[in-house]
């Protein structure tokens, strides 16, 4: 039993060491600073990008790299970036998440610095870590010596014309800069330096900016470093490493203890006591909310899981119903191919072929695949240097000069993963918040595609491509994808809609082929209704009932008449559900007026509730 459990002790041992160096040496530090940066206020935050801005107006530092950018670099291990690193700025990332660009680079910035503390020049690190200093303190900030407090003390109090004094050239004689080195080798625990460093990053550009700034700043590190080493000089190389700091900050007076009378020490004893004693009592602190993780297919994820759901469980008789609605619409929205069988094969075996990626790259190939496909399906209408600009990511493992839609799908089936991982990388930059759902909606049908016709795949596709981009697109745009499967899978809770709507939306479903001709009929609507209209609909509250009638249309029509006629007669239909969604918005005179083009195919009386029978 004791070698058994001394082995487990040591697993869990080398475990607790893992996760207290997973950020490097300063783990516990990086993991503080992260928490601390996500529960910054915007007020503080502000005072970050402040200070930011001056430290910027001394420091001379290039441009930094953009948010996007360094997360991509993170993403795809980039060689320049430590292991580390990489993991910490995963979490910081995902903790900013929501944070502007310049506030995720900021905290980026003084999130290396502290991983890599031990290893920076102590001018370095307070550079990129001063915005966020007076905020979140560092460790060991508040044990400075006394005579480190003092010089701090005094930097603050500096006129510009002494901070010019401190920005004058100097030099020191190699004896005195030897000892001076040997005796910081000495006392890298001390953090004199550092701290000062940071404190005339945050006072001096206020003064001085520019090279003459700089030059004020460095002299005034030089001066913490001297006393982070002081125990380890003599007293004649403190005054001659002193030198350039003597006219502005005497040595001597770091030493003077200023002395408060009697009186005052009591006096302000007692003041402290009386505001303690009265100080109201502290309101207990509110837990942060938790975080939500975001949900895998976007803000419509129920509907889309229900979908993947649902989509899988369709019997033989229900595929046909779904194929045979899905010719009805296309006879007349004329957009059968949209997205053609071998675009949607194409990115079916892109989804396929990346299991092994991260959801990043996924989405970056995903983009590729789908603008190949496209270019490829409708290559008659581009020269052949524009569809090499597009497939240029593909070019050294696929050449496309005998290529067409299906073909692409094949070769693209055939990829490996390292190919997979260069076309990431070289496809254009992908919108992962956008791209990510319908690429996890795509993974999780993979195996339902597998046994399916290539009608079938491309109408599902479109359903739940459909789905997952649902609030972006129109209602009727939603509909013309979604209409195959909306009696098989609704996506419409009828109880949603109102007793007057969902009489309305029965009544399209009802329409006969002399209805469809009126409703097909040309019609304009004046400024002042359409403004009205407008200004109903702005909240999105008529959205179930458009989609509803839109859906409803999608079928009906068609049966009766295709085309562009057919086309006309579904938009009206859409229009009287957006109109008879926001009804009670609107005036009779404007209801009346609105429902012109519909009433001779289904009259507004008609739907009315019916009267009741007398007993």
């Amino acid at each position: 039993m004791a070698p058994a459990s001394h082995g487990l002790l040591g697993r869990i041992q080398r475990a607790n060491d893992d996760a207290a160096h997973r950020f490097g040496p300063h783990t516990a530090e990086v993991e503080a600073f992260i928490v601390a940066a996500a529960q910054l206020t915007p007020w503080q935050w502000r005072q970050v990008l402040a200070v930011r801005r001056l430290v910027g107006s001394v420091s001379k530092e290039g441009a930094p790299d953009s948010a996007r950018s360094i997360q991509a670099a993170i993403r795809t291990s980039d060689t320049r970036i430590s292991e580390p690193i990489a993991r910490a700025g995963e979490v910081l990332f995902d903790t900013l998440v929501k944070k502007s660009d310049d506030k995720q680079v900021a905290a980026w910035q003084a999130m290396i610095a502290i991983v890599m503390r031990s290893q920076l020049p102590a001018l370095k690190f307070a550079v990129s870590y001063a915005p966020f200093a007076a905020l979140i303190p560092l460790s060991s900030s508040d044990v400075l010596e006394p005579k480190t407090r003092r010089l701090i003390a005094r930097l603050g109090d500096l006129t510009k014309e002494q901070f010019e004094m401190l920005g004058r050239r100097w030099r020191i004689e190699p004896a005195a800069s030897r000892a001076l080195l040997q005796a910081v080798a000495k006392n890298r625990h001390v953090k004199s330096e550092e701290a000062v460093a940071i404190a005339a990053l945050s006072l001096i550009p206020h003064q001085l900016v520019g090279d003459p700034g700089w030059a004020a700043v460095r002299t005034a590190v030089h001066a913490g470093r001297i006393l982070g080493a002081q125990d380890d000089l003599t007293p004649q190389e403190v005054a001659e490493l002193w030198v350039p700091i003597e006219p502005v900050i005497p040595f001597a007076s770091l030493s003077e203890v200023v002395e408060i009378p009697a009186g005052e020490r009591v006096r302000a004893a007692v003041g402290s006591a009386i505001k303690t004693i009265t100080r109201p009592p502290r309101t207990r602190a509110v837990a942060a909310p938790v975080t939500r993780a975001a949900a895998p297919y976007g803000p419509n994820h129920n509907e889309v899981a229900a979908f993947i759901k649902g989509v899988a469980e369709l019997s033989p008789i229900q595929w046909l119903r779904v194929l045979d609605r899905r010719k009805l619409v296309s006879s007349v929205t004329r957009e059968g191919a949209a997205e053609p069988a071998g675009v949607v094969r194409s990115i079916l075996a892109m989804l396929e072929g990346t299991r092994d990626l991260d959801s990043y790259l996924r989405c970056r190939a995903f983009v590729a695949v789908e603008r190949a496909g496209f270019a490829l399906e409708s290559r008659a209408r581009l020269n052949l240097d524009q569809l090499r600009q597009v497939l240029t990511p593909f070019e050294p493992s696929i050449a496309f000069e005998e290529l067409n839609g299906g073909g692409f799908a094949h070769r693209v089936a055939s990829l490996a993963k390292t190919e997979w991982q260069r076309i990431a990388a070289a496809a254009p930059d992908a919108n992962e918040e956008a791209v990510a759902p319908l690429v996890n909606a795509g993974i999780a049908l993979i195996d339902f595609f597998g046994g399916r016709s290539d009608d079938e795949a491309v109408a599902a596709w479109h359903a739940v491509s459909a789905l997952v981009h649902r609030h972006h697109l129109t209602p009727i745009k939603f509909a013309a994808s979604y209409a195959p499967f909306a009696s098989a899978i609704p996506v419409t809770n009828p109880r949603s809609l109102g007793a007057m709507v969902s009489r309305y939306v029965t009544a399209v479903g009802r329409l006969g082929p002399s209805q469809c001709a009126v409703l097909a009929q040309p019609w304009q609507m004046d400024d002042a209704l359409s403004s009205v209209l407008s200004g109903a609909v702005a909240d999105g509250s008529s959205r179930s009932g458009e989609e509803a009638a839109a859906l409803n249309a999608m079928v009906t029509v068609p049966m009766r008449l295709a085309g562009s006629g057919g086309w006309a007669a579904v938009k009206t239909a859409a229009f009287g559900g957006r109109v008879m969604a926001v009804r009670n918005r609107l005036t009779a005179e404007q209801l009346t007026a609105l429902w012109a083009p519909i009433q001779p195919a289904i009259p507004l009386a008609s739907l009315s509730a019916p009267a009741r029978a007398r007993r």
